[in-house]
């Protein structure tokens, strides 16, 4: 009994004494943190003082610049930018009067710029108006009235910003050195802690220690008289009925998953039949496309082109545009029905992969595609593409349709200056097709790859609308992903991601020009 209250009297001392340095350590760093924070409340300020004398500073020679600029062009652009930079100008102006508040030297001096900006900008706007006037007059513009930059606003602005950067300097040490404090009395009330700790667990593993002694005595009596016989009886007893339940949760678990594997067996069953009957459906609908609808658009084009070349004496001039007219719808149609026979094929077409560099694969598209194009100006840019595991024939055919689309869309352009590339990140090589071609509205992107999607009418550039639904569907055969991106007349970016391949080649760019 003296035993533990001797015990309990020491470990009540040493639990106080924990508690006072925990208290007397929360106490302090509670004090130091709301310093700090307040101290770098100011900093943050003068670093809002900072940035806003700054943006002063540079909206003051964007609106210079503005005033020169509409001068010397006449343009509306210019004049609008000047007067936007000169409501931020006065803004700033307003923000540095109310940051400044708590300052009244600092206030003061800004009060002082303010005024002197204000002068300026009224020069400023007079100059605007003379030359408004004159360009609504259709005079020449004057040359006189040249605004001085030496006006003692700088040196204003140098003052201001100089005892901005020295409150800057000092809040910025009073900071470090609250934070220095703060870490000395963390490290002080850390050390006593763990020394009461230690104090107490010493304590504690003694007492342990001795009481471990007097119950290997218990256990060893209780052993005599058969307690510790009873007690492992009861311990197997638990176990087996243990035992046994799992053994029936996991034969239920079995017959569970035997049914489900049924299940899916039949439901897998059926969906394989509902999916051959749809190729055999759609093998069906292309035969028909294939022959019953081309022979009717064969009949038309050669019938028009006998009444064109047999007739044409005989025909009126309205009656020869028809012809043309006839026959060349015949012709984009059969070209629609090729597209589509050749998105169906892609799209049941499975997928041979092949470890390939794509570099010669491209050059030799490059070349079957500049087949066409005799006579034209064209700048290829052409970067090292990674080797990459995929269908060659599949991938040629999109790098055949984009760089058909590029060549197309640039045919206006001279010179046509058309880039490809790539990069490597996480394990996935992303190939981008550039031109600087027509381009397309960025809000339309999402209808590029939809079948029959156009952007551009049919006088403008020819097409039948399939050709970049052909590059998605072989693209997502890979798993990859494909967007573009565009800016109208300032040409269009096709980015397509595909699986990188386990070797990389560093990538280099080299520079290709060609005039077909």
């Amino acid at each position: 009994m003296q035993r533990a209250i001797k015990f309990r009297r020491r470990m009540m001392a040493a639990w106080i004494l924990l508690l006072l340095l925990l208290v007397f350590g929360f106490a302090a760093g509670i004090r130091s943190a709301y310093q700090t924070r307040t101290m770098n409340r100011w900093v943050s300020h003068t670093q809002d003082v900072l940035t806003e004398a700054a943006s002063v500073r540079l909206t003051r020679l964007r609106m210079r610049n503005d005033m020169w600029f509409y001068r010397a062009t006449g343009s509306g652009e210019f004049r609008s930018k000047y007067e936007k930079e000169r409501g931020k100008l006065r803004a700033s102006i307003t923000r540095l009067r109310e940051l400044t508040a708590d300052n009244p030297s600092q206030h003061g001096a800004i009060n002082r710029a303010g005024e002197a900006i204000e002068q300026q900008v009224a020069l400023l706007d007079r100059a605007m108006e003379k030359a408004q006037s004159a360009k609504q007059s259709g005079g020449p513009q004057e040359a006189t009235g040249v605004i001085s930059t030496d006006d003692g606003l700088t040196s204003m602005m140098d003052a201001f910003e100089r005892d901005e950067r020295r409150l800057f300097a000092d809040r910025s040490g009073s900071v470090q050195n609250s934070a220095q404090w703060t870490l000395q009395l963390l490290l002080i009330t850390g050390v006593f802690s763990c020394g009461a700790l230690l104090l107490a667990g010493y304590y504690i593993q003694r007492e342990i220690l001795s009481r471990g002694a007097i119950e290997e005595g218990l256990r060893r009596a209780s052993q005599l008289i058969g307690t510790q016989l009873d007690q492992k009886q009861s311990e197997l007893g638990h176990t087996m009925e243990d035992l046994h339940d799992q053994i029936e949760a996991r034969n239920q678990a079995e017959g569970e998953m035997k049914r489900l594997n049924l299940e899916l067996e039949g439901r897998v069953a059926q969906r394989t039949k509902e999916l051959r009957e749809m190729n055999q459906e759609l093998e069906s609908f292309n035969y028909s496309v294939s022959h019953d609808l081309r022979a009717p658009l064969r009949h038309l084009d050669g019938f028009s082109r006998i009444l064109e070349e047999e007739f044409t004496a005989e025909l009126s001039a309205d009656a020869k545009h028809y012809l043309r007219r006839i026959r060349l719808a015949a012709t984009q149609m059969s070209g629609l029905v090729d597209d589509l026979l050749q998105l169906a094929r892609y799209g049941r077409q499975a997928v041979k992969h092949e470890y390939i560099s794509l570099n010669p694969l491209l050059e030799e598209t490059i070349t079957e595609c500049l087949q066409g194009e005799a006579g034209r100006e064209i700048v290829w840019n052409v970067g090292a593409l990674p080797k990459v595991e995929v269908d060659p024939g599949l991938v040629r055919q999109v790098f055949a349709n984009l760089i058909a689309n590029a060549l197309k869309f640039t045919r206006k352009k001279k010179p046509a200056v058309i880039e490809i590339g790539s990069r490597v990140s996480g394990g996935e090589a992303t190939i981008f097709v550039k031109d600087n071609g027509a381009g397309f509205d960025p809000r339309y992107s999402d209808k590029l790859f939809g079948v029959f999607q156009r952007l551009h009418r049919q006088d403008e550039f020819e097409g039948t609308g399939i050709g970049l639904a052909i590059v998605a569907r072989i693209i997502h055969k890979h798993g990859g992903r494909i967007w573009a991106e565009s800016t109208p007349e300032q040409g269009a970016t096709f980015y397509f991601t595909l699986a990188e391949a386990n070797h990389t080649d560093r990538t280099t760019r080299e520079m290709i020009g060609a005039h077909a």
